[in-house]
């Protein structure tokens, strides 16, 4: 399943690096015309695999040094790397090492909050534990030390029933969630996450960062390409995603790197365990993490009606990604519409797109994101 060298340039497709199946060639092009545009974003990655035969795995565009887009170009992958958090808590589930029934302040030390240490592990995954009252901007602009205790002395959501009502928490949740994992497996939520899920499902240790320490940086630094925000009048760079600092800063709501090939691959591990291969988690525990948990009702902070499944986006139909997908689809997408990938049982694909530019989000969501997904679509119906 390795895809084409990283620098290999596309003789038939200018401008482009990597591997393109027959069927793809036509949306390929678009991306790479939209790129050279620079309306939409100046790069791109795009990753479909199916079992292990590998579709699509293509960069084109430059990154804000001016450099070649390539395969291997990381990216900061906002909340489209959640699944990985979550994952890495259900296979504790699977060790009986936490259920889904336990107390937060069960499970994370010093966590003496009432109204957070009542909430379960279920009711975080399925942001439904009222955690979106913890303001995600102040969370970035604090001090990473300061960090822990300003979460812990948050006040609770006026009006809310927990476990029933849903608000898409970004940044408290998964931040909880990580100082669980390390509560429980005595080790760095990054390090379990790379030694209990991402290395058993074959993701490259290389091409996917839940942190980049500062022993890794001076390697790791030169690969990052950052975002554009293009919401601006004009482009604006978000040059703190590749400095040191924000790259290696221990934030497990929202501070991975990685390029589009290593998540369709956690993808494509997630495909075969629900098939019965039993890699990470045992099939009847991911089916349940990838179903919707509690009826699709309206979500406070994404504005629309939402289904979510234990740390998933499920279905799609309810996150703007288009009717295409099967009811069956689930996966994540990040900011500003910049990165999202899933995975679809009834066809066997995984797909992740990395995009180097956030727009506005029925720019971002409504005409880029659902577009893309229907034209990859389309290439699968023809490819068979």
């Amino acid at each position: 399943m390795d895809p084409t060298p990283a620098a290999t340039e596309d003789e038939c497709l200018p401008g482009v690096r990597g591997r393109v199946d027959d069927a793809f060639v036509e949306l390929v092009e678009r991306i790479a015309g939209e790129a050279a545009e620079g309306l939409f974003h100046t790069a791109a990655q795009l990753t479909v695999l199916r079992g292990d035969e590998v579709l699509v795995d293509v960069a084109t565009g430059r990154t804000h040094r001016h450099e070649p887009y390539r395969t291997d170009t990381l990216a900061a992958l906002y909340c489209t790397a959640k699944p990985i958090i979550a994952v890495a808590v259900l296979q504790l589930v699977a060790a009986d090492e936490l259920s889904l029934d336990d107390r937060l302040g069960d499970v994370v030390d010093g966590l003496t909050t009432p109204w957070i240490a009542d909430r379960t592990v279920a009711e975080v995954l399925n942001h439904t534990a009222g955690l979106h009252a913890i303001n995600t901007v102040l969370a970035r602009v604090l001090p990473p030390s300061s960090r822990p205790g300003w979460l812990h002395a948050a006040e609770p959501p006026t009006v809310w029933r927990f476990g029933l009502d849903r608000a898409y928490a970004e940044f408290g949740g998964w931040f909880l969630l990580g100082e669980a994992i390390e509560s429980l497996s005595e080790q760095p939520f990054d390090r379990f996450c790379r030694s209990a899920v991402l290395d058993p499902y074959g993701v490259p240790s290389a091409d996917l960062w839940l942190r980049v320490d500062e022993t890794a940086y001076p390697e790791v630094g030169p690969r990052i390409s950052a975002t554009f925000d293009l919401t601006m009048h004009q482009p604006v760079p978000l040059l703190a995603e590749a400095g040191p600092e924000t790259a290696g800063e221990w934030n497990p709501a929202f501070g991975a790197y990685g390029c589009a090939s290593s998540l369709a691959r956690f993808y494509t591990g997630l495909l075969g365990d629900l098939g019965g291969a039993g890699v990470v988690l045992p099939e009847d525990l991911l089916r349940d993490a990838v179903t919707v948990r509690t009826p699709i009702t309206h979500d406070a902070t994404l504005g629309r009606d939402a289904g979510f499944g234990l740390g998933f986006m499920t279905p799609l139909s309810t996150h703007v990604f288009g009717n295409r997908p099967s009811p069956e689809a689930f996966g994540h997408a990040g900011q500003g519409g910049t990165s999202f990938a899933f995975a679809d049982p009834e066809r066997d694909v995984a797909v992740a797109v990395l995009f180097n530019a956030g727009l506005d989000a029925d720019t971002a969501l409504t005409f880029r994101r659902v577009t893309l997904v229907d034209s990859i679509y389309r290439a699968l119906d023809t490819d068979g």
